[in-house]
């Protein structure tokens, strides 16, 4: 996996999987980028960086009785991706099955000399606002914030067992233990669910953090500062889940303990690092 070098602000710039994780895990939605017949798009959708499902043995996890076999091995040689899924007349999962028929049409038929399709390349960005950063001039004024962008390779999953566990992971990605005290998934459902995997080419990570910068002014060029001098600094911000509000859907049913807990825990943790992010 490559770096893509900041060119500006080079010292707000990582490029390591965990901390690209730890951002798009804070973010209930992404954006994916892709190009469709020369014409750029891009589509908001929950993107989960996670270790790689291995297919082959997902497929016989079940039948021998094993939780997760990939559990306990070395987490530094565990293969990072990012799953998307969707359903299949969405454009990007038509492009995705459209280049890998081709792919594979091509290699069952050599002798025809059939040219695959260039595989799917997208560029998926997250993104979190942590505060309103205010200086004494408008060219000071900007975010603290927290992105990641990945640069990747589509590929599709056919295993109707990574499908379920990645069904699991979006579940409990918009609400952590969701998925343990909701009704089972229908089967049918899983058939439904088109899961992209993308093979991660190459990340990076900026973040702003901390008060604004004062500009340099020439007062006598500029003209003279305000006789009231502006206030500068930061407004924290952060995102705030609310009273959960009943749908009427399943009568007799209470908000659970761990929704609850969910709830405020999210917004302890929003809250906290707006807040350290401003000093």
């Amino acid at each position: 996996m490559e770096q893509a070098t900041l060119r500006r602000h080079a010292q707000r710039g990582t490029y390591d999987i965990e901390s690209a994780k730890a951002i798009f895990d804070d973010c209930f939605i992404a954006h994916v980028s892709y190009v469709d017949k020369g014409l750029p798009q891009c589509l908001p959708m929950i993107a989960l960086v996670k270790k790689e499902e291995n297919e082959e043995d997902e497929e016989t996890k079940s039948s021998l009785g094993i939780e997760d076999p990939a559990d306990e091995a070395d987490e530094k040689n565990v293969n990072n991706v990012v799953y998307l899924h969707g359903h299949p007349s969405t454009r990007i999962v038509e492009l995705v099955r459209e280049a890998s028929r081709e792919t594979n049409n091509a290699a069952h038929n050599v002798e025809t000399q059939i040219r695959p399709s260039d595989p799917v390349k997208v560029c998926i960005t997250a993104t979190k606002v942590d505060g309103l950063v205010l200086s004494s001039a408008p060219n000071g004024h900007t975010f603290n914030y927290r992105s990641a962008v990945i640069h990747g390779t589509c590929t599709p999953v056919k295993s109707k067992t990574v499908k379920r566990t990645v069904m699991h992971a979006v579940t409990n990605h918009i609400v952590a233990n969701r998925w343990e005290e909701v009704n089972p998934v229908a089967s049918y459902q899983v058939s439904l669910v088109y899961v992209i995997k993308v093979n991660i080419d190459s990340l990076s990570i900026k973040t702003r953090t901390g008060p604004p910068g004062i500009q340099p002014r020439n007062r006598e060029v500029d003209g003279p500062d305000n006789e009231t001098p502006p206030w500068a600094g930061v407004i924290p911000l952060w995102e705030q889940l609310g009273e959960p509000v009943e749908s009427g859907l399943t009568p007799r049913a209470k908000v659970s303990e761990n929704l609850r807990g969910y709830i405020e825990r999210r917004n302890e943790k929003q809250q906290a690092y707006s807040k350290h992010a401003a000093n």
